[in-house]
């Protein structure tokens, strides 16, 4: 692809990312042992910070079927479930409802987990293509634990009410970390319906479009029982670094546009316009979740996702993931194309699928880009693993 089809000059270049691997006292990570203690630190100020924490856990997750049916239409013949999922504990009473495709054979089967039930990018095609690729397939709306509320242009009603804000009132939660912990209770749900409907509760693979791609960076990074993520075009407040935004991109602006999906003032919003004061940049929320591994989906032609911006935050990740022996488990993949979960970035899920659970080959190419611009946005470099 030729270089010069692609913006070069960025909308923010505010200098060199945080280095993941120094500690708060000035020192510096040099041992694999010592990272956990540095993740858990970066997730802590990081979920505090940008997205107001997060909801409490329940004290009991009850799933009750609904229903229970074979699909017919598949030749495959899978099975669906649905269950309301009900979370004690709070306030006020709190449930949603999950649904729940199977494979035919003996079990038990991955998980595929997506909760972007609020919109309509799973078609049958791309369902029955996960199932019979051998993946159980569950489905949520996330907007079920709190509402998608509009943009700041928008200001008929600026409550933070309803579903989880009622049920654990007085929080600084924003829906960002409330659509996370639908992820968590999923998970819950597949643990506590594992044997029940031959699920495998030690390989659950979490996806989500957009806010829904920002919404699961948060949820693997606040639950180690999730353990593949992809991230399909989160941009801003996602896999996208706030210090390098390409031309067109979201920048950190975002805070004020949509302040509902995160925490309350001020958070980071002191540092729109000095992003190269901010304590932290995304790339170290991806660091959070090394080395599980991580897929980045994103389309060249959707400048608002800011590719670039994700580019150089996943290069700068890997270091972490290369610190942890595992750097082939953080991959991005670069499609043609506009702002959407298409069915190419379903069939990159499922190739990383195989190769991370499966044992295959790849036979998608990962980690090419065609910005032949850009150079890595930070200076240092993994410590010499001990």
């Amino acid at each position: 692809m030729p270089a010069n089809r692609y913006p070069t000059t960025p909308a923010v270049d505010a200098g060199p990312l945080p280095d993941p691997f120094l500690n708060a006292d000035g020192t510096r990570v040099k041992k694999r042992s010592e990272w956990p203690a540095r993740a858990d630190a970066w997730r802590d100020l990081i979920v505090t910070t940008e997205y107001g924490g997060m909801p409490p856990h329940p004290e009991r997750v009850v799933c009750d079927q609904l229903c229970a049916a074979g699909v017919r239409r598949w030749p495959s013949n899978p099975r669906l479930y649905s269950h309301r999922v009900r979370c004690e504990g709070g306030a006020e009473p709190f449930a949603f409802v999950v649904r729940t495709l199977v494979p035919q054979g003996a079990g038990p089967f991955p998980v595929v987990l997506n909760g972007d039930g609020c919109w309509w990018y799973i078609s049958d095609d791309i369902a029955q293509r996960v199932v019979e690729s051998g993946y159980a397939l569950m489905m949520f709306n996330r907007t079920e634990m709190v509402e998608d509320r509009p943009s700041a242009d928008d200001r008929s009603d600026p409550r933070r009410s309803g579903g989880l804000y009622d049920a654990y009132p007085g929080r600084s939660f924003g829906a960002i970390a409330a659509w996370a912990w639908g992820y968590h209770r999923c998970v819950d749900a597949i643990c506590e319906l594992g044997d029940e409907l031959s699920l495998d509760p030690g390989r659950i693979g979490v996806t989500g479009h957009s806010r829904g791609g920002k919404t699961v960076l948060v949820a693997a990074a606040t639950d180690r029982r999730i353990t593949l993520v992809n991230d399909n075009a989160s941009g801003a407040g996602g896999a996208a670094v706030m210090r390098y935004v390409g031309e067109g991109g979201e920048t950190l602006g975002i805070l004020n546009h949509f302040p509902s999906w995160f925490g309350p003032q001020p958070g980071l919003r002191p540092y729109i316009g000095r992003e190269a004061d901010a304590p932290f940049d995304q790339h170290c929320l991806l660091a959070t979740i090394a080395p599980r591994p991580l897929l980045l989906t994103y389309a060249i032609d959707d400048r608002w996702s800011n590719p670039e911006g994700m580019v150089q935050s996943a290069t700068a990740a890997r270091e972490v993931y290369r610190f942890l022996g595992a750097p082939d488990n953080l991959a991005y993949h670069l499609r043609p194309g506009e702002h959407l979960h298409a069915s190419e970035d379903w069939e990159t899920l499922i190739d990383f699928l195989g190769v991370h659970w499966g044992g295959c080959a790849p036979s998608v190419v990962y980690n090419e880009h065609p910005y032949h611009h850009l150079r890595p946005a930070f200076g240092w470099s993994a410590p010499t693993a001990r």
